[in-house]
């Protein structure tokens, strides 16, 4: 396992990832610290459906998708 220390730089705090690890210059992350110190580094994804074509992720539902009978409803 690779360490890195933290360093000052300015008014943040810098940590170097190891370039063996593949990220990219300029890739941004979503930050989350744990409250056992851990800190999660999150890859951002700007747009899922940037390139989707109209209407491919819809679905119609039936109603039997999205309600289920409950007590003496009629069903056809």
């Amino acid at each position: 396992m690779e360490t890195s220390r933290a360093r000052r730089e300015g008014n943040s705090i810098i940590i170097t990832i190891p370039a063996s690890l593949g990220v990219a210059d300029g890739e941004e992350f979503y930050i989350h610290r744990s409250d056992n110190g851990t800190i999660l580094l999150v890859p951002k994804i700007h747009d899922y459906f940037a390139g989707a074509k109209n209407g491919e992720y819809r679905q119609l539902l039936e109603w039997g998708d999205i309600y289920a009978p409950q007590g003496r409803e009629e069903v056809e």
